[in-house]
């Protein structure tokens, strides 16, 4: 069984890159797995986070009876238990076969290195090396073809690579030009939300590892903010995107202009309007797309009213109280800031790079107001939850039980 999981994870970007398809059928195969795995002895059965992971389920399950579209939202409350599943073979696997992860990152170094070389190839013809092309300007698509999401994919696996390489003690020079390059090139991939969460993910993960002193940290973001201000100024179609965005952001009530003049603006300003109506318990999971199609949602004040409607509010902690309610989004900051503070004391004692770098994605998806993927979709929340067990997977130091 132990080489089956660690088959499925080893492959975990593969699949991410092939599409939903495989990606559901790696969630599908760890959670069988984690049944036929099931030792009741495991520490993971004895931790807060397992209780505060099935509360939350029992929370969904209930949530159930307020849902306005009962089929559109049982599924994932089934999802999220096989995600729980899916967190304690990761739990279990790593925690008692770590010498594996560190075979699975190697393996994980390759292809990150091959996805950097086709963003490259991109970036300088126009199209990737399978001859996709995006149809943003601006954007890079890489792999993922018309699904423009690469920058979430190399923001994850930049952290876990940087910290294999930290974890073998690779000399600083080189890890600082790595950490100056993946900045660099999460620019010009042209994902404005992603490139920021990556930039402040790094920014904290380099102060908090990085063993250089103060005044060399500070050198390392002058210089980094020096390169990408060459870039913005040197390329017309990243100059238009970002420019564009930071013009509205910063200007006199910016925030304001944001909401009024941007289709994430109108998907917030809609769930924040739908969580306003149904404030304990929300419109039901997945029911995001039902709700804010309704012509209560309209609002000529905000210029892409037309353009609410979406399949989720692109903003986790929007999607969470607009279709959860306030309980629900109670129980998942427990959840969540829970099991940060808890990995993060641990992180202290051990001093592990993947549990840090783990720890920092988690934080870095749930910035305020900041553009993200569905919590429960396939992709972005694959990844979220996939970083989540493994977070959790190095808390050895601590005493798990309740």
């Amino acid at each position: 069984m132990t080489k089956l999981t660690f088959s499925l994870i080893l492959l975990f970007p593969i699949f991410l890159i092939t599409g939903n398809f495989l990606v559901n059928f790696f969630y599908i195969s760890i959670s069988i797995l984690s049944v036929l795995n099931f030792n009741k002895k495991d520490d993971f059965f004895r931790s807060n986070i397992f209780y505060l992971l099935v509360f939350f389920l029992i929370y969904l399950s209930i949530n159930l009876l307020f849902s306005i579209n009962f089929s559109n939202s049982y599924p994932r409350v089934i999802k999220f238990l096989l995600i729980i599943l899916f967190i304690k073979e990761i739990f279990c696997f790593n925690n008692k076969k770590e010498i594996y992860f560190e075979k699975i990152i190697k393996f994980w170094t390759i292809l990150y290195i091959i996805v950097t070389i086709d963003i490259v190839f991109e970036l300088i013809f126009g199209f990737n090396t399978l001859g996709f092309k995006s149809y943003l300007d601006g954007r890079i698509a890489s792999f993922f073809g018309d699904e423009l999401v690469v920058g979430t994919f190399y923001h994850f696996f930049s952290l876990i690579i940087l910290s294999y390489f930290i974890k073998n003690k690779y000399p600083n020079l080189l890890i600082i030009s790595l950490i100056i390059a993946i900045i660099s090139i999460s620019f010009m991939i042209g994902e404005r939300a992603n490139f920021i969460k990556l930039f402040f993910s790094i920014l904290l993960f380099s102060f908090l590892i990085l063993e250089i002193n103060l005044i060399k940290k500070a050198g390392l973001v002058c210089l980094t903010l020096l390169i990408i201000s060459g870039i913005f100024y040197s390329n017309d179609s990243l100059k238009k995107r970002y420019y564009n965005q930071i013009s509205i952001i910063y200007s006199i009530d910016g925030l304001k202009k944001y909401f009024k003049e941007s289709q994430y603006g109108a998907h917030q300003i809609t769930a924040y309007e739908i969580f306003k109506d149904n404030v304990l318990f929300g419109v039901g999971l997945k029911n995001f797309r039902e709700e804010s199609k309704k012509s209560i949602y309209e609002n000529p004040d905000y210029y892409k009213t037309n353009q609410r409607q979406s399949t989720h509010p692109h903003q986790i902690h929007l999607e969470i109280l607009s279709e959860l309610g306030l309980l629900g989004y109670i129980f998942f900051l427990i959840l969540i800031f829970y099991s940060i503070i808890f990995s993060a004391k641990n992180y202290f004692i051990e001093r592990n790079p993947y549990q840090i770098s783990a720890l920092i994605y988690i934080l870095s998806c749930l910035i305020p107001l900041m553009p993200s993927g569905s919590l429960f979709s396939t992709f972005f929340g694959g990844i979220f939850w996939f970083s989540f067990g493994l977070m959790i997977s190095f808390n050895k130091h601590l005493k798990l039980k309740v």
